[in-house]
């Protein structure tokens, strides 16, 4: 559960202990789809929507008079669709194939008008200057990449593990994987794969896949055509002697989804201290009373960590959670996402509950670029990967 955080809007479970969350509206328990709430909805692109699989012809060039652009155009039902992709945005314009102009022998022979004219009629600045149509294989992969750019297709998320009683950033970013819970070490099993840093060819989230100044390994995973690395602070290089453990630190502090593994006890939202860090999933195993109570029984009287270690094989039914809760608490800018968190937030711990969380996490994303603190950031990168594409097809 949450502890109260001013600024923060929370999907899931509160401290209901705490007064300032019942003052509070950000507070929703399992969220309903009523009213007229903010919530992103991810829709495919216009190319995919209007062109994708159909027959049309693309031009492009670098140094039109409109700048560098890329107009797509098809005939449907006479009518001319045409996409235009600008350093100013996208455009879908669409031109009766009556009202465009023919030449005398287009119009003799009936022949359709020719593309130069068409875009000649929805961009008058292109009429002393011919777009050269644009012919590679694979034409339509190489269009996906700029109306749904690749860097929406990949993610980096932490993973940070909270001990029972641990309420700072320092404290959390000390622990290390000789240490953790039976119910962390299963979780991570269950989010993804554990791979080897060191030669991986996927998707890397920053790591280090060559000198391993990253660690040996990580977690990463595969949800549909997205990849996923998980930052794990328990994975990520340990230093006793760096009090802030910068390493850890510097992967974490710029994830904008951070998961905290807490295997007890309220969260406060705020422990990241990051500008980048706009979602907290909270994740928490989910016991009976009976298996608390061993549990806590065996670590007050483990004399050190090897009797510990032993407990736990002997009792591991009881350490091993077979069900988690989690709650979400996000900027109160970045819109909703789905999908909305069951009420009461209980899941078992199996596969469906591993889709739910992946699916959360890349809606939360796509969410995240349209909170106000990313939107610059993500019109530039949209602009990189449309100019890289015009310059590298232009004549």
């Amino acid at each position: 559960m949450f502890s109260y955080c001013e600024g923060y809007r929370v999907e899931g479970v509160t401290d209901a202990t705490d007064p300032q969350w019942k003052q509070s509206s950000s507070s929703s328990g399992g969220r309903k789809q009523v009213g007229n709430e903010a919530k992103v909805v991810i829709n495919p692109s216009i190319f995919r929507q209007v062109f994708y699989g159909d027959k049309y012809k693309t031009f492009v060039s670098y140094y039109s008079p409109l700048g560098p652009v890329a107009i797509t155009i098809k005939l449907d039902d006479e009518i001319y669709k045409c996409l235009v992709y600008t350093e100013k945005g996208v455009e879908l314009i669409e031109v009766p194939k009556w009202s465009v102009y023919r030449s005398f022998w287009r119009w003799v022979s009936n022949k359709d008008p020719s593309f130069y004219h068409i875009m000649c009629q929805i961009k008058p600045e292109l009429r002393d200057f011919k777009l050269p149509m644009l012919r590679i294989p694979n034409l339509e992969d190489e269009l996906m990449k700029i109306y749904e750019p690749s860097f929406s297709k990949v993610m980096k998320v932490g993973v940070l593990y909270c001990k029972e009683g641990q309420t700072t950033e320092s404290e959390m970013l000390f622990n290390n994987s000789n240490n953790t819970s039976v119910a962390y070490n299963e979780f991570l099993n269950l989010l993804g794969d554990k791979v080897e840093l060191k030669g991986f060819q996927g998707y890397n989230g920053g790591l280090d896949t060559v000198h391993g100044h990253s660690g040996s390994h990580s977690i990463y995973t595969r949800y549909g055509d997205v990849e996923i690395m998980f930052h794990v602070s328990t994975m990520l290089p340990f230093y006793p002697k760096d009090p802030k453990q910068i390493e850890r630190k510097k992967h974490l502090g710029n994830d904008r989804i951070v998961i905290v593994f807490s295997d007890a006890g309220a969260y406060a939202p705020n422990s990241i201290k990051s500008k980048q860090t706009q979602s907290v999933f909270l994740v928490q195993p989910h016991r009976d009373s009976t298996s608390k109570f061993i549990e806590n029984t065996i670590r007050r009287n483990a004399v050190d960590q090897n009797e510990l270690e032993k407990c736990q094989e002997k009792y591991k039914d009881e350490f091993n959670a077979k069900q988690y809760s989690m709650s979400i608490a996000t900027k109160e800018d970045v819109p909703q996402f789905d999908p909305p968190i069951p009420d009461p937030p209980i899941f078992n711990r199996d596969n469906r509950f591993r889709e739910f969380i992946l699916e959360k996490l890349i809606n939360g994303s796509a969410s995240l670029r349209q909170a106000p603190v990313f939107q610059t950031k993500t019109q530039r990168e949209k602009n990189f990967v449309f100019l890289n594409f015009v310059n590298k097809y232009s004549k």
